[in-house]
């Protein structure tokens, strides 16, 4: 899907990989952000920025308990401006409401001086891993990134994602009140899916999970 921004840049929202293809890299968002340079590119010389989005439901019944109702997110941003980074928030707009992201971690990335992406997107990149609420993830909406500067509800991906039958058939999606994913199922979950990612070191685990649901980070 295409979408113009009011000052006539390119923007590409970023397809997440079929449920069933194998771990993704850190090569293989890099192959996707180069992707999406040269699409924009056949639109406009330069954008402002642009993005890659993953995200890995549970593979079981235990797992999907284990996280709380919860779905790991991998973000993927680029922009022309470092003042941009990091990312402010990402949150998910369905339904006539507002849900933000718990940040897991965040991680600036090099941008390959010879690629499309450095060229056409920009040459500052950061990764981070965010957990939604699968029942926001399965609702009719948009995952956005608001940005530290300049630009908010970035718009990431068009939901909803296709989650696991197992997941689609709970009629109660949504986590529990003062629910807390368990942080070695989600690191384990990290590692399984996104082989190469540095994992979440999780510092501020401590604090309680509903706090960092109105917008602290660990």
């Amino acid at each position: 899907m295409l979408l113009l921004s009011n000052d006539a840049l390119a923007q590409i929202m970023s397809k997440p990989r079929p449920p069933a293809q194998g771990a993704v890299s850190p090569a293989d968002i890099a192959e996707r952000l180069e992707k999406s340079a040269n699409e924009t590119a056949r639109m406009v010389p330069k954008a402002a920025r642009g993005s890659a989005i993953d995200f890995a439901w549970p593979m079981t019944a235990e797992e999907y308990a284990a996280t709380a109702k919860h779905v790991l997110v991998l973000v993927s941003v680029v922009t022309q401006d470092a003042a941009e980074l990091p990312l402010r928030r990402v949150h998910i707009r369905a339904g006539g409401k507002d849900i933000e992201l718990v940040r897991l971690s965040h991680e600036l990335v090099g941008v390959s001086k010879g690629s499309r992406t450095f060229s056409v997107l920009g040459p500052y990149r950061e990764d981070g891993f965010y957990l939604p609420p699968a029942d926001a993830m399965m609702a009719e909406g948009y995952l956005q990134a608001d940005f530290a500067t300049r630009r908010s509800d970035f718009n990431l991906y068009k939901l909803p994602g296709t989650a696991p039958d197992f997941i689609r058939s709970d009629k109660n999606p949504v986590p529990p009140p003062d629910s807390k994913p368990d942080l070695a199922v989600v690191k384990a979950m990290i590692k399984r899916e996104y082989k190469g990612f540095k994992p979440p070191t999780f510092e501020r685990a401590m604090l309680p999970f509903s706090a960092r649901l109105a917008g602290l980070e660990f």
